[in-house]
């Protein structure tokens, strides 16, 4: 069917959407379908989406059985009650579910969904075009320091960076963005007219950063809605294997200083 659509079947989201199709139904096992994939075989955005199917089919009434509730069904998957998944991302799962139930039980304006959906795919097609050695554990290591971080930061301001793509997302206290931008030339610093001073200190600070020393704190004064103050800014650099020239992205809190 994909190959009978009008559009580029060389494009990266044709090809991850191929691999969903036929590899959906494959377990971490090697007990699934069509192919019997097993572990690293299997692509990583295959595997997320199939927790998401599943939970999907939990979750939704049917001809032949009722809808499940959030907390059922994920002790469901966790107990491997519905195939077995990858441990890794079973861990996220299980880390995630609260929040995931306090999403899914208000209801949310659709373009949250869209652009978040949005910004997941492009991460993980931006990741994808890496090399492949150790993929996913390496794609869900990242997303694991991404989840700490905004965990023990929560309610606060917060910039998610991706240094491959060039992708930006500036949310606030009550989760909605500020701002997002896909081209790697937007300038960020102009919008909120932060200083050439405080400008070069960030960056000096950031080149300083490696696989251990991953971590700094500074305070800028930027302009938040037409109001400029003095901001406290924490940065986490993202580093991967994968990635051999540099951080492969940057996660970030900010507040007004008190």
């Amino acid at each position: 069917m994909i190959r009978d659509m009008h559009f580029g079947q060389n494009h990266p989201l044709v090809h991850t959407a191929w691999e969903i199709c036929r590899w959906h139904h494959e377990r971490w096992d090697g007990n699934g379908y069509p192919d019997g994939l097993k572990g690293e075989e299997i692509p990583i955005s295959v595997q997320l989406v199939s927790i998401a199917d599943v939970y999907d089919a939990l979750t939704s009434e049917r001809c032949y059985k009722k809808a499940f509730d959030h907390d059922t069904a994920i002790k469901m998957i966790l107990d491997g009650q519905c195939g077995q998944f990858n441990p890794i991302l079973l861990k996220c799962l299980e880390e995630l579910s609260l929040q995931f139930s306090k999403m899914l039980s208000k209801e949310m304006d659709s373009n949250k969904y869209y652009y978040e959906a949005q910004r997941l795919s492009n991460e993980i097609l931006s990741e994808k075009s890496l090399p492949n050695k150790n993929y996913s554990q390496n794609v869900v290591k990242i997303m694991q320091e991404k989840i700490d971080f905004f965990k023990s930061h929560s309610g606060k301001n917060s910039i998610e960076y991706n240094a491959i793509s060039g992708q930006i997302i500036i949310i606030n206290e009550e989760q909605q963005i500020l701002c997002q931008r896909d081209d790697p030339k937007f300038d960020i610093f102009n919008v909120f007219e932060v200083s050439m001073e405080d400008i070069q200190h960030i960056r000096f600070l950031l080149n300083q950063t490696s696989v251990q020393n991953n971590e700094i704190t500074l305070q800028i004064k930027a302009k938040v809605k037409n109001d400029s103050q003095m901001y406290h800014l924490k940065l986490y650099t993202l580093w991967s294997p994968l990635k051999k020239d540099g951080y492969i992205g940057i996660v970030e809190y900010f507040d007004t200083v008190k």
